[in-house]
């Protein structure tokens, strides 16, 4: 469901905060989103607590220092200022294929979870995807290409900032051309945003068929290239490809403060996922 999504946002957002604070209340935090979505009885509740803890386990033991091992990768590639499209294209299918490997280790404990939910629990999670989707629509459709673009500006400013701390001109000035010329997607990301939510609640409604739930779940949430048309997939590719040279740029340009920053919070973030790593030995 749209709650195993939400999963990996909150474990890929912890980089850039404090990473172990950030860690230590993922429960917390992936209980606070589940409420948005659907009220658990006792018994799913239960299910659920279970299925959090050996998760956030299984990750911390697993997961992290596959994540620490990519990173230090990607550190390299910058500091030795190689880093290409290609290479890029490589770190972005490596890290959804850690989104893959969280999926397949939850989907077969959620599944049961899923398929006992009542009708009116199917209700509400749909409910809350409608809102959402409501909510995008409002903030997007309407606005004109140079509104769009100063909210993507904007956007990618901040998580520049984060990474190198305060940017130049000339690195908001690539930021910005990037933005000009990558292909225009909103309208087919709505498009298939919308597309995916009747599918899920289609998947939803039909949950007590264990296993075309598994199958329907799988397609959506590992593999959304199956579901956007042949234009949207080239134009994310062109995007995926224009953004690794953005990147390839913004490092030219980094000053050697912006590299010791850089260097320095990546640091920070590899040393925070060996030690959480260690701490579920």
């Amino acid at each position: 469901m749209r709650k195993l999504a939400m999963v990996a946002l909150l474990i890929f957002g912890l980089v850039g905060c404090s990473t172990k604070v950030g860690y230590y209340f993922l429960d917390w935090a992936i209980e606070w989103k589940l409420e948005e979505y659907v009220t658990l009885d006792a018994k799913q509740q239960e299910q659920f607590d279970d299925t959090l803890k050996q998760f956030l386990y299984w990750h911390r033991s697993e997961e992290l220092l596959r994540y620490e091992n990519q990173l230090a990768k990607l550190s390299n590639v910058l500091e030795q200022q190689s880093l290409t499209p290609e290479i890029w294209a490589d770190h972005v299918a490596e890290a959804k294929s850690h989104w893959s490997r969280t999926f397949d280790y939850l989907l077969p404990s959620l599944l049961p979870i899923i398929s006992s939910f009542s009708d009116k629990q199917v209700a509400q999670v749909i409910a809350q995807l409608r809102v959402e989707e409501k909510e995008l629509n409002e903030k997007y459709l309407g606005k004109d290409q140079a509104e769009l673009i100063e909210m993507a500006d904007e956007r990618i400013n901040k998580r520049a900032k984060k990474w190198l701390g305060k940017l130049s001109a000339e690195q908001k000035t690539a930021i910005h051309n990037y933005n000009q010329t990558r292909g225009a997607t909103l309208d087919m990301w709505l498009e298939y945003r919308h597309e995916w939510i009747r599918l899920f609640s289609q998947a939803l409604k039909n949950r007590h068929n264990e296993k075309a739930l598994s199958h329907s779940l799988t397609l959506l949430m590992t593999e959304p290239d199956k579901l956007r048309s042949q234009a949207y997939k080239k134009a994310l590719d062109s995007n995926t490809e224009q953004f690794g040279e953005l990147l390839i740029l913004l490092n030219q340009q980094a000053s050697a403060k912006q590299k010791r920053y850089f260097h320095n919070k990546m640091t920070a973030l590899q040393e925070d996922l060996i030690e959480l790593s260690e701490d579920s030995e």
